[in-house]
């Protein structure tokens, strides 16, 4: 049995693929990064082009921008870690040795100098571990503008390669989870950034005005955990509530959930989500959650962004076939009826009672006034 050419070249891709998965896994985070990058900035690479821009440089461009921005919106968490170093480490130490919480009846104490330690201790060797880490993150950058640009110019001969091995049926298919993969990744970076980002712009003023020294560090923080589904700054606000308490300072809990929790916690959610729906993956938060948790346990940080992924994709390929059976079911139906419909019709051709339903038609006649062996209607040659 001679061996179809494409399976063949599909089974060595895929070979291919497993040995450089296996030799290049200690990259295989950043380069699934930069690939998921790459489909997000993928539009503003074709409207570059559109605007007559040649491919080449469109890609130079949008690869910039992209790592511009990146930096822009990660850069000031390590720099505030930085600078506010000296005053987390004073936050830390104010914290009273053991935590007691009594209102309203209720009456609650840990011990927490084990943990004031700990928390010191990693802060003091943070900066260590980073500097330490810099050649590496270095070639990680590299690895990811490189990964990036090459995605973009080469997109459609990606796409087109891809699309080659798939069978004419099975296309809609292909594109089918194309589109949601498109979608998600819209929703992880753009839905989720835009909403991290205005956190950020209503948690400035709410610390400021509730008096905290640190109100653009705790800022920074709430947008941060906006990318946590479901859960978001409420942690934050939460860790605040408790500290107010274990300093006894009831009221200053009670106005930071209630102020805090309204328009730190919910009101991006409610503005900001809504307007951006076009762009959300269609998935119910909590898959979202179980894909981020799950994601983020099992293969690290990259997690945050495979994890949903990998469920919406799940949750795309269930949805095609209970369209697909469903399709069939109702097609069967229709076919039963479609034959139903034509034996009537039959039936109904010549009624019972003609005299031609049970008379033979003699030589030389038509039931319909028209001449044998013609087309036309004109009577045969006798």
């Amino acid at each position: 049995m001679q061996l179809n050419r494409r399976v063949v070249l599909v089974a060595l891709v895929l070979v291919a693929g497993v040995v450089t998965w296996i030799t290049l896994s200690a990259v295989f985070a950043t380069v699934f990064f930069a690939l998921t990058v790459a489909s997000v900035v993928t539009p503003v690479h074709r409207w570059l082009v559109g605007r007559g821009l040649p491919n080449y440089w469109a890609g130079v461009v949008t690869t910039i921008l992209t790592f511009v921005g990146g930096f822009a919106v990660f850069a000031p968490i390590f720099i505030i870690a930085y600078v506010r170093r000296d005053g987390l480490f004073a936050l830390v130490r104010q914290l009273p040795e053991e935590l007691v919480i009594d209102a309203f009846g209720f009456y609650y104490a840990e011990n927490v100098a084990d943990i004031q330690d700990a928390v010191i201790d990693y802060l003091s060797d943070l900066a260590v571990v980073v500097a330490r880490a810099s050649p590496d993150l270095a070639f990680k950058a590299t690895l990811f503008v490189m990964v990036l640009f090459s995605f973009l110019v080469a997109q459609d001969k990606v796409y087109r390669a891809g699309i080659a091995v798939v069978p004419p049926k099975y296309h809609d298919i292909a594109h089918a989870l194309q589109e949601r993969t498109n979608d998600t990744l819209l929703a992880i970076y753009v839905l989720q950034l835009a909403t991290a980002l205005g956190t950020f712009l209503v948690a400035v003023p709410v610390f400021w005005v509730l008096g905290y020294d640190y109100w653009v560090s705790m800022a920074v923080i709430a947008g941060i955990l906006q990318f946590v589904p479901i859960i978001g700054p409420s942690v934050l606000i939460g860790a605040t509530a408790l500290w107010h308490l274990s300093l006894g300072e009831i009221q200053s809990a009670v106005i930071i959930v209630v102020v805090g929790g309204l328009v730190i916690g919910y009101l991006p959610d409610a503005v900001i989500r809504p307007r951006l729906a076009s762009v959300t993956a269609d998935m119910p938060g909590s898959l979202y959650f179980i894909g981020f948790i799950g994601g983020l346990l099992s293969v690290g940080p990259i997690g945050v962004i495979a994890g949903p992924l990998v469920v919406a994709l799940f949750s795309e390929t269930m949805t095609l076939l209970a369209n697909e059976v469903n399709g069939a079911a109702e097609l069967g139906e229709g076919e039963d009826e479609t034959g139903e419909a034509a034996a009537a019709a039959d039936a109904e051709t010549v009624p019972n009672d003609s005299p031609a339903a049970d008379e033979p038609v003699e030589s030389g006649e038509t039931t319909d006034g028209l001449g044998e062996g013609s087309p036309d209607g004109t009577a045969g040659d006798d």
